[in-house]
């Protein structure tokens, strides 16, 4: 028996990079993936490779349409019925600017994407866990969350990312929900 047998996981950001690696191992370890990107493409081919080993279905998703994050729970729950594992992987890098060169709009887009739709996917996926009485968050954050060393924004929405994680898991500490982060320091995927 895999370790993921059974389980539903919606990967956020899994057309390329580590959301890409993650569908893959959660595949390997036989879960049921909604995975969820921008590119239609990608997700096309990332649903082609894993289909001999899991069942997949693709949501091409902006992660600052609110309405977008609703189907891509709508969709998991008509094509497997529950939602046990979600990953926030969805983001965006800011280039190390610090805060005389973010501008407004490009502060607002970080934060929009890095941390607001993390929250609107916790809280979508909580209330099917909360029904369900079990379920994994994953939120991943950043090294640069934990010591501010990348740009002005991304290091707040990481941390802010961070704390979200850290509130979440108090709140459901004692039940069979978990909600953890995990802060990777610079990879070399397509966004670095």
């Amino acid at each position: 028996m895999k370790r993921l047998d059974g389980k539903v996981a919606i990967i956020t950001g899994a057309s390329a990079g580590i959301g890409k690696a993650t569908a893959e191992l959660f595949a390997e370890h036989g879960a049921k993936i909604v995975a969820v990107g921008r590119n239609a493409d990608r997700l096309a081919a990332l649903a082609a490779d894993l289909s001999a080993q899991t069942e997949v279905i693709t949501v091409q998703a902006e992660a600052l349409n609110r309405d977008h994050t609703r189907n891509v729970f709508a969709r998991a729950l008509e094509a497997f019925g529950t939602v046990d594992i979600l990953v926030n992987n969805a983001g965006i890098a800011d280039k190390h600017r610090p805060a005389l060169r973010t501008p407004d709009e490009f502060w607002d887009e970080v934060i929009g994407i890095d941390l607001t739709s993390v929250f609107h996917y916790c809280k979508d996926a909580l209330e099917i866990m909360v029904k369900n009485g079990s379920g994994a968050i994953i939120n991943v954050s950043s090294i640069g969350g934990v010591y501010a060393n990348s740009g002005v924004a991304y290091s707040t929405a990481k941390a802010g990312e961070i704390a979200m994680t850290r509130n979440i898991a108090l709140q459901y500490a004692g039940t069979e929900i978990r909600c953890n982060a995990i802060a990777p320091g610079p990879t070399p995927t397509e966004l670095n």
